[in-house]
């Protein structure tokens, strides 16, 4: 690198939304960036940035790790280290559990959770080499709400890896931050891009199919969420001394998190004084 002051990022899914948005923030910022996605030729970098960018192949439901380490490898070989990791990939759907298949399941685990881990089993090497890092996971506000099981119990997922995984990496100052964007306009409620077509038709769910009706208003790109926000607020945290653990992000985030911990409270102590009492 000419400047070793500047950070170097990598960026799954980078071709598209999010991804996309926290890609061109890096690298307006000054920031080098090694951007992934299925197909690298998605990837859309400036002209002004060429020489700041790698844009890479990566499909994160493959689980041949090698795939992985290749990026990492081609990254290190290209800036010499990477400062931030951004697990931005992910695969939406919108089925109840009861109509959903396993393979089905499995499939959005593969991207959501085992893809995420294996990005980052590729990166922790290197950041811990470095005693630094910023790992950012985007999960969901659906990791902290009820909802459609099969995506919203991974991104629950998510959120649990990122608690545990700050845990483990603290003494390397390695930091980790779970994302929980709320409704962002990007194009991830595109055709084909969630699955809201059961497995398997149960009649008794008809009366409760919300799910099209979701989409095709989703479709409409009225979301609240400004995706070019979002991107500037990760700049601003990955800089920080004392980032957050959980951040909601949108102006609806916030809320779904306050409702969760609220319930959990409300639970906790309703039940207190007889839970306590199974103690020896």
């Amino acid at each position: 690198m000419d400047n070793p002051a500047t950070r170097v990022w990598l960026v799954t899914g980078a071709a598209k939304g999010l991804g996309r948005a926290i890609v061109n923030a890096a690298l307006q910022n000054g920031d080098r960036v090694i951007a992934t996605s299925r197909n690298a030729s998605g990837i859309h970098i400036p002209e002004a940035f060429r020489n700041n960018a790698l844009s890479l192949p990566l499909d994160v439901s493959y689980r041949d790790e090698a795939a992985y380490q290749t990026v990492v490898q081609a990254g290190m070989e290209r800036f010499g280290r990477i400062d931030v990791l951004v697990n931005n990939a992910g695969f939406g759907g919108i089925t109840n559990f009861e109509e959903t298949s396993e393979a089905t399941i499995r499939a959005m685990f593969e991207v959501n959770l085992f893809g995420l881990m294996r990005v980052t089993r590729a990166v922790l090497p290197v950041m811990r080499r470095q005693r630094g890092g910023h790992i950012f996971n985007i999960a969901s506000a659906a990791g902290y709400s009820a909802g459609p099981v099969p995506y919203h119990t991974s991104k629950f997922a998510v959120t649990g890896f990122s608690t545990s995984l700050a845990f483990e990496v603290a003494p390397f100052g390695i930091k980790v931050t779970n994302v929980a964007p709320g409704l962002f306009r990007t194009d991830f409620y595109g055709n084909g891009k969630w699955g809201t077509e059961p497995d398997f038709m149960i009649d008794d769910y008809d009366q409760c199919r919300w799910q099209t009706d979701f989409i095709a208003n989703a479709r409409k790109h009225e979301q609240p969420g400004d995706p070019d926000k979002l991107a500037a607020l990760l700049l601003k945290v990955a800089g920080s001394a004392d980032p957050p653990l959980h951040l909601a992000v949108g102006e609806d985030a916030p809320a779904v998190l306050d409702a969760y911990c609220s319930q959990m409270k409300a639970d906790t102590d309703a039940w207190r004084e007889k839970a306590v009492r199974t103690s020896f």
